[in-house]
């Protein structure tokens, strides 16, 4: 699976350049290389920002709805009838007990997944920067491409951080796999995949490179909550399921 999407971030590509530690910042990850003509058709791309109080928000392009960071904690934002409202996602994980209620695979599925052996491959350029590739053993002992790379460069790590907060939690990976249907190939639900992006920050996952870095500011509104975010009774009410059909005498789990 690729990802894809369009994204525009208004901002100076800085390519190289450092960006201070202390500024806001800004990422573009698009896919490098397109092997036919679908995938152009299915262009996928996403972007994070960063603000200097570190307060984050990810986009994925195609999509009405966006990642928000705030102290810590991750919502999603989506359009309602009546406008934008916010989710706590650590309320969602809350009162779902199957993540197949929130469009997911379930916890016990994922539990059953192979673990991913990861290779060292060396340092692997991505456009101006350079990180520690991992590549991942098959189940014909075949070693493929470098899908994850991660860097230590500094000046990037306020991306990698609020990337790291994004898959955290219960439901970390199902966050990426189901609700934002992001990573195929190389799974988030991978414990040591997880740890590894915990430490550093990704410049390449699978098809998707970062592509440009921008240090300029970021307007504070975007970082804003919507008026409304949903309490957990809301959400609980919300994820409820409608009523099967009476006929057969039982209500599906999901």
């Amino acid at each position: 699976m690729k990802f894809r999407h369009p994204a525009i971030i208004c901002a100076a590509t800085l390519g190289a350049t450092s960006v201070p530690a202390s500024a806001d910042i800004s990422a573009l990850y698009e896919v490098e290389s397109y092997e036919d003509e679908i995938d152009r058709a299915v262009d996928f791309a996403m972007t994070i920002e960063v603000s200097d109080e570190g307060h984050a928000r990810l986009h994925l392009s195609g999509r009405s709805s966006y990642f928000l960071i705030r102290e810590g904690a991750v919502y999603a934002v989506a359009r309602g009838i009546d406008g934008p409202y916010a989710e706590r996602l650590d309320d969602l994980e809350a009162v779902i007990e199957n993540a197949g209620q929130a469009g997911g695979f379930s916890l016990e599925i994922l539990a059953q997944l192979p673990e991913i052996e990861l290779v060292k491959s060396g340092t692997v350029k991505v456009g101006t920067w350079k990180g520690q590739g991992y590549a991942q053993r098959d189940y014909d002992d075949e070693i493929g491409r470098p899908e994850l790379v991660v860097t230590e460069d500094g000046s990037l790590r306020p991306i990698g951080k609020a990337f790291a907060q994004l898959i955290e939690g219960r439901f970390g990976a199902l966050r990426s796999l189901s609700l934002t249907g992001l990573f195929g190939g190389l799974g988030l639900y991978d414990q040591g995949v997880r740890d590894l992006l915990k430490g550093g920050t990704p410049i390449r996952i699978s098809h998707l490179e970062l592509s440009e870095v921008s240090s300029q500011d970021i307007d504070p509104a975007r970082f804003e909550l919507p008026p409304r975010v949903l309490t957990r009774d809301e959400i609980r009410s919300q994820n409820e399921p409608f009523e099967w059909a009476p006929a057969f005498g039982r209500q599906p789990e999901g």
